[in-house]
């Protein structure tokens, strides 16, 4: 830790100057206790600047988050025995930022979806981790896509049964695969890279 030796001098001569002809002390001594508080209300505040610093660091990592590990998280800490006051309030910060999350997560998708979506009858690529951690670039055509789905035509069990998908995985993007001429889904939350109409678009993977 470096303190400012030179403001704790000038706090030290502050507190000099207002006690001086007050106590039976000489200068010197008054300067030394002087010296002491000063010395001490530093440290203080260094302890306390460093706390803020680490629970501001805390707050930014927990920011950074995605919905799906704080959703991992907030179920390890519920399913637990005992919470205690500590946990009880660690529970409560991981349910703030997860609602945060999802907010910042569902406004990224849409921007993806649409994206994607832009490309219509051309192709798009789009560069996304799969499951096993391997970086992937898949071209699409949404316009295909639709060629090969029923749409309206679906049964009502279908079309009930594409919508309970989309609400439970909404990161989850059906797309035709260009290369591998069949339909794919995509997780949004992975993709980091999307080039659509000659453009570039990048993002944070989670």
């Amino acid at each position: 830790m470096t303190y400012d030796r030179a403001a704790i001098m000038r706090a030290a001569w502050v507190i000099v100057r207002r006690f001086k002809g007050r106590t039976h002390e000489t200068l010197s001594q008054l300067l030394s206790r002087a010296l002491k508080l000063a010395w001490s209300d530093a440290k203080q505040e260094a302890q306390v600047a460093k706390v803020v610093a680490a629970k501001r660091a805390e707050a930014d990592a927990l920011a950074q988050r995605s919905s799906a590990d704080l959703l991992a998280e907030i179920v390890t800490l519920e399913n637990a025995g005992v919470l205690g006051g500590a946990g009880r309030a660690r529970l409560s910060e991981l349910q703030a930022a997860l609602c945060k999350a999802e907010t910042r997560e569902a406004a990224d998708y849409i921007e993806k979806r649409k994206l994607i979506a832009s490309a219509k009858g051309r192709f798009a690529s789009i560069t996304f981790i799969k499951k096993d951690g391997t970086r992937r670039v898949m071209w699409v055509q949404p316009a295909t896509l639709r060629q090969h789905t029923k749409g309206a035509e679906a049964s009502d069990a279908g079309r009930r049964a594409a919508e309970t998908r989309a609400q439970r995985h909404p990161n989850l993007l059906p797309v035709w695969d260009a290369e591998k001429k069949a339909p794919r889904s995509v997780n949004l939350a992975t993709v980091s890279q999307i080039k659509v109409n000659g453009v570039t678009h990048e993002f944070r993977a989670c």
